[in-house]
């Protein structure tokens, strides 16, 4: 089986895995728990987006949350106060490194699948995700502690 056989539910799954890791190891929660979500998603949700390349495909990962929710991730990976100041940039530049730090799980994940993998670099996005129909897609909420985040798989349906 190679990674471009490999149906959606199996990359869901990975991502999952790969944000467990991240909200238990790094940020000290609980075990994260996964609630189904569907498309379209909440208008204005911001978060940050990683690609995961292949020979032949193409994966975009998201980590999304409304902005006091990614707030308080930054914030708690930071080791700061609640009530201390940030800066949208601040937000994003450390979803940023969250949503690197989940794309490196899901490759840790694949990489026995497909050893070409390339992780791109995180971008962050303050709007809507809309998915064309030149993509499958599946999206679900997990909590971060009180925090409920998308994670979001995107795959293209033709090869790169």
């Amino acid at each position: 089986m190679t990674v471009q056989t490999l149906g959606m539910a199996f990359w869901k799954t990975s991502l999952i895995e790969a944000a467990d890791e991240l909200a238990q190891t790094s940020l000290g929660y609980e075990p994260v728990v996964v609630t189904e979500a569907t498309f379209p998603l909440p208008r204005d949700l911001p978060g940050s987006y990683v690609a995961l390349v292949g020979a032949e495909y193409s994966y975009e990962f998201g980590f999304a949350a409304r902005w006091e929710h990614c707030e308080g991730l930054v914030k708690r990976m930071l080791f700061m106060e609640p009530d201390e100041e940030v800066t949208q940039d601040f937000i994003a530049d450390a979803m940023n490194e969250l949503a690197n730090m989940i794309g490196g799980g899901v490759k840790r994940r694949m990489v026995e699948f497909d050893t070409t993998l390339k992780l791109g670099l995180p971008v962050f996005f303050n709007g809507t995700v809309h998915p064309t129909a030149l993509q499958e897609r599946t999206c679900s909420v997990v909590s971060f502690g009180d925090y409920p985040v998308h994670l979001i798989a995107l795959r293209h349906k033709s090869p790169v």
